[in-house]
């Protein structure tokens, strides 16, 4: 019976790497501990640098969507540290990869090869760009059950918008919400509508295939003795059972020092080194930066592979009241700044999305 299931898995395994393309970026993770302690990672695998900067967003901030024709405007119901960067290496800053709220929401924008925003709806109908959809979550909303419930009744139009040099990279991707309460939710969508996976045990994910066939395919794993055998590779769906099996290994812990350490632990297995570019797997790239976002602490660590230095936000200590203005700092190869970078952040200008 063990050899027929195996067997049957082998071919399911089989099907799905013949589907999908060979394109692999990011991992994310959300450790949850006794307390209430929570802690989320996330990689960022990338062919090329971002130029990332960490944003203060206010309370009280109007926010456009960039979403072209119908784009959304709207007011930030709550204050937020995004990391952005730039979509093209020699553009300006565009899009919002990932961040956390003043109520400790935290929003992960990770590739999905599989991912159809479908097209343009004929109809009104809002439109968020692809590159400003985590930022919209994080100011709109104070829970994943919030989101939720949102995005359940399908409210906005998603634009896909091809970046970065010739434009050749495909806008498809998901999101991962998870808040202090240690509830989850992964977004994607599918064939234009959202599939929308809700609950603690969604604790990793990382790209293709598609969030419910990563779950057949770690259940396999789970079977399995992690300490003899697991699988070593870069692609997407070996790291997500790398993630799995480590994250359900950290020590229990109270210490939030040591719960961010085991977080890093745990992103860092599953970071692809800096090397030569493999021509069977041309997308495979470089994990650039990691972040750690402690939801119970609201503290926002960053570190850059190209620097020695890991940098923080305390949210706890910054002002996101309205008016106190836009602020940002370099993290992204960034080596003057060390430790927490709470007084390093200087004014700037809004971001203005990714646009068609």
């Amino acid at each position: 019976m063990r050899k027929g299931y195996f067997a049957g898995l082998m071919a399911f395994i089989a099907a799905t790497l013949v589907r999908m393309p060979i394109l692999d970026a990011c991992s994310r993770v959300t450790w949850i501990g006794p307390q209430g302690l929570v802690v989320t990672g996330r990689s960022m695998d990338w062919p090329y640098g971002f130029n990332s900067h960490f944003y203060i967003v206010p309370r009280g901030t109007n926010l456009d969507g960039s979403g072209g024709k119908n784009s959304l405007t709207w007011t930030a119901k709550y204050g937020n540290v995004v990391v952005a960067g730039t979509s093209d290496p020699q553009g300006p800053i565009d899009a919002v990869f990932d961040g956390m709220n003043e109520k400790g929401l935290v929003a992960n924008l990770l590739y999905l090869a599989e991912a159809d925003f479908g097209p343009a709806p004929e109809r009104d109908k809002p439109r968020v760009s692809f590159a400003g959809w985590t930022q919209y979550v994080l100011s709109q909303y104070a829970t994943v059950d919030e989101v939720v419930k949102a995005f359940q009744t399908d409210p906005l139009y998603i634009v896909p918008i091809s970046f970065g040099p010739g434009k050749k990279a495909h806008p498809t991707v998901h999101l991962s919400i998870s808040d202090p309460s240690g509830n989850s939710a992964i977004i994607e969508y599918i064939k234009g509508k959202p599939i929308i996976h809700q609950g603690r045990e969604f604790q990793v994910m990382t790209n293709s295939p598609t969030y419910d066939q990563q779950l057949t395919l770690n259940n396999y794993w789970k079977r399995l003795d992690g300490t003899k055998m697991l699988p070593g590779s870069h692609q997407s769906e070996d790291r997500f059972v790398r993630a799995s099996y480590y994250l359900s290994h950290l020590p229990e812990t109270n210490d939030p020092r040591q719960a961010v350490a085991g977080v890093f632990s745990v992103m860092r297995n599953v970071s692809v080194p800096w090397g030569q570019p493999d021509e069977l797997h041309p997308n495979i790239a470089p994990t650039y930066w990691r972040t750690v976002l402690d939801q119970t602490n609201r503290r926002y660590y960053f570190e850059s592979t190209l620097s020695p230095n890991i940098v923080w936000a305390d949210l706890g200590q910054i002002d996101f009241s309205p008016g106190s203005g836009i602020r940002s700092v370099r993290v992204e190869e960034n080596d003057e700044i060390i430790g927490n970078v709470n007084k390093a952040f200087k004014e700037a200008k809004n971001i203005v999305f990714l646009s068609p």
